[in-house]
């Protein structure tokens, strides 16, 4: 092609038309330039696939991270309401009504008891270090960037890791100051003799009872509780929110190949 070209030009010469051959360069000189474009386009169209190739992965990895959050954050959730409803329970007892001896040590041990929050985080890891608009939808990218950077962090806040909002720390005293170990072994145990586990009873029902610290703590763990479950909430809302929108965006990418 390129011979071809260049015998056009020298016959062109030859034959003095300086006017066809000035037409003729400009011509070769726009096929030129819409050869380069076109190679250009191909290879932006290339990179465009490309980089929304990565884009799709790392939103499937982001949203398979959320589903497992919301998973964990929705069992959180539970384990904070049966908290709370059993230490209704025991603030019950603790103000005059009776109940057999198993269900008070099995009411305040689950009051005792609080929740790790651990969210499933390598997908938006991978989003930082990353180039940011890698997640080429604005709302999208910040919404992801909202619930791991302002979200998740109020959760791990007010969770078991942070001593200041510890039930269990708080209520753990007086598991020691009122009750102590038996020999009688709980009951539907799945393996007694490797794994024993032993009831506890009360030393004195009139002295739990008469523990004012004991109340005001009990207090304090009841507000901190409905903060965590109100935390948990949001948590799980925000993250069905992202989730839906991560669904669309990729329905939307998928559907331009």
């Amino acid at each position: 092609m390129i011979k071809l070209f260049r015998r056009i030009r020298q016959k062109l010469l030859t034959e003095n038309k300086f006017s066809k051959y000035l037409i003729y360069a400009i011509g070769e000189i726009v096929l030129v330039v819409i050869g380069i474009l076109i190679a250009l386009s191909i290879n932006n169209w290339n990179e465009t696939r490309k980089s929304r190739g990565v884009e799709i992965e790392l939103l499937k990895t982001i949203k398979t991270d959320l589903e497992r959050t919301l998973i964990d954050l929705k069992d959180d959730y539970e384990g904070h309401l049966i908290g709370q409803k059993n230490g209704n329970k025991f603030k019950f007892f603790l103000l005059g009504e009776n109940m057999s001896e198993d269900s008070i040590f099995l009411y305040f041990r689950s009051l005792v008891q609080d929740r790790h929050f651990f969210p499933n985080s390598s997908g938006y890891e991978s989003f930082k270090s990353s180039e940011m608009n890698i997640i080429s939808n604005d709302t999208l990218r910040l919404m992801i960037t909202e619930i791991y950077e302002l979200t998740f962090p109020r959760i791990k806040e007010w969770d078991e890791s942070n001593p200041r909002w510890d039930i269990s720390m708080v209520l753990l005293p007086y598991y020691k100051k009122h009750f102590i170990l038996t020999d009688q072994l709980v009951e539907n145990q799945l393996n007694y003799s490797r794994y024993p586990e032993y009831k506890f009873k009360l030393k004195s029902i009139e002295e739990i009872r008469n523990d004012n610290e004991l109340q005001i703590d009990l207090q304090q763990t009841f507000q901190m509780r409905r903060r965590k479950i109100g935390l948990n909430v949001n948590g799980i809302e925000r993250i069905e929110l992202v989730l839906s929108d991560i669904n669309n965006e990729l329905i939307k990418l998928n559907s331009d190949d």
